[in-house]
């Protein structure tokens, strides 16, 4: 294996324990813990080990048990393929944990404009891995059906001569979501409207630390985040946003109902967005939001600035 993975198994009772290296970061790990590996691994595993690891992340979370406090390591030269049938990431409680730095991270491709990962199990964890397109229109990337959910560090790649419409949506079951320190580029535009990040009905979602570097299809329906039906104790912080596009009108768009925050933002959009459109929110609070529509300008402050009532 690379240089940045150490793995120890001292005893604890029935319980297995595990360390390992990644940049400046060590866990301590109580639960199963499974290696995946689509250079080196097998469908049989049984994955207690990288010399037996498995093949696919399926095949690992198929031996979890649910709510296990599971760990999953991917190699930092795996890679997989969600086509047409999709994945099901269904088991409650696993944390799935790509090793490596940079370009060298587990990295998932989508190849059918129907291909879907759906992340129906609750309080399940997706860190440093990297996700593409290979087709063009790819209409929806990661469907987050439970409770509970992180994304910590999941990347866009560029995929160069094709474009995804949407990298995420959720159902109104998706409460507590988190996506965070994630770096998405995609420099075309595809060819319908996009809402990248699209949170239907949700409560208590946190959308922090994130990197948006995209030009969008040009349509009033384009939106880097979007709460498409209301949602509640929204956070929305520390964003870079750059949302290019004729005619999008809305950088962050949560609809009317919608409560909480939108907080420390910076977006860039093309000139049809407008100060007091660039973020909306309806019942949420805001403040310190910048946003510009013109290169080597600094932003305004976008809505603005409230008065003493």
């Amino acid at each position: 294996m690379a240089n940045n993975l150490k793995v120890n198994f001292p005893r604890a009772g029935n319980a297995r324990m595990c360390s390992f290296y990644a940049p400046n970061v060590t866990y301590p790990v109580i639960g199963d813990v499974f290696f995946v590996d689509s250079v080196n691994g097998t469908s049989s595993g049984p994955g207690f080990s990288p010399e037996s690891a498995y093949a696919t992340v399926a095949q690992a979370l198929a031996v979890t048990n649910a709510s296990s406090h599971t760990h999953l390591f991917l190699a930092p030269w795996h890679a997989e393929t969600v086509a047409a049938a999709g994945l099901a990431w269904n088991k409650a409680g696993v944390t799935i944990h790509g090793l490596g730095e940079g370009n060298l991270r587990p990295t998932f491709t989508w190849s059918t404009t129907d291909a879907v990962v759906t992340v129906s199990g609750a309080n399940t964890t997706i860190r440093n891995i990297r996700t593409t397109s290979s087709v063009d229109e790819c209409v929806s990337m990661f469907n987050v059906t439970g409770a509970g959910v992180t994304f910590d560090m999941v990347d866009f790649v560029d995929p160069g001569a094709t474009q995804a419409i949407q990298w995420l949506i959720t159902t109104n079951a998706a409460d507590r979501l988190t996506i965070k320190n994630c770096y998405h580029v995609q420099p075309s535009a595809a060819a319908s409207a996009q809402k990248w990040i699209q949170l239907v009905g949700t409560n208590d979602t946190q959308i922090l630390d994130n990197t948006i570097l995209m030009t969008a299809n040009a349509s009033t329906g384009s939106h880097a985040i979007s709460g498409s039906t209301a949602v509640v104790n929204c956070m929305i912080a520390r964003n870079y946003l750059q949302f290019l596009g004729a005619t999008i009108t809305i950088v962050v768009n949560c609809v009317t109902g919608s409560t909480g925050m939108i907080c420390d933002n910076r977006a860039f959009s093309g000139t049809s967005v407008t100060t007091a459109g660039a973020y909306t929110g309806d019942g949420m609070y805001m403040s310190e939001n910048y946003w510009a529509d013109t290169a080597a300008a600094s932003g305004l402050l976008a809505p603005v600035v409230d008065t003493d009532a």
